[in-house]
């Protein structure tokens, strides 16, 4: 028996990315600011790199919507949408993982709580 769950709010589609966006000198320069900011703001949990890559990734993946934000708002808003969606992606995984105790925590609290 096989069980799918279905998102019935959204089409299902499979995931792509369109990386002719990278092409855009204002989407790698925000890219590019956007990164610099977290590794900056959260540089114990997230470097540079790791940062570009998430950001290059996110907007690869919504490419259509970074180009209607370029349109309409310039690069300003692309700023803050794509520090937006990085702030979730981030914080919700960096939440996710403070939760989790180490097997060493663990072990030694169960030695000193069992005797």
């Amino acid at each position: 028996m096989t069980i799918s769950l279905v998102d019935i709010d959204q089409p299902q589609r499979p995931a792509t990315a369109d990386w002719t966006i990278l092409a855009e000198p204002q989407v790698e320069s925000v890219c590019r600011a956007v990164a610099r900011g977290f590794s900056r703001d959260y540089g114990l949990t997230l470097e540079y790199e790791d940062a570009l890559q998430e950001a290059v990734i996110v907007a690869a993946e919504r490419a259509s919507y970074v180009r209607q934000l370029l349109t309409d708002g310039g690069a300003g808003l692309l700023h803050r949408w794509l520090s937006q969606r990085l702030r979730d992606r981030w914080l919700t995984e960096a939440k996710h993982r403070s939760a989790h105790v180490s097997y060493e925590a663990a072990r030694n609290a169960a030695e000193r709580g069992g005797g």
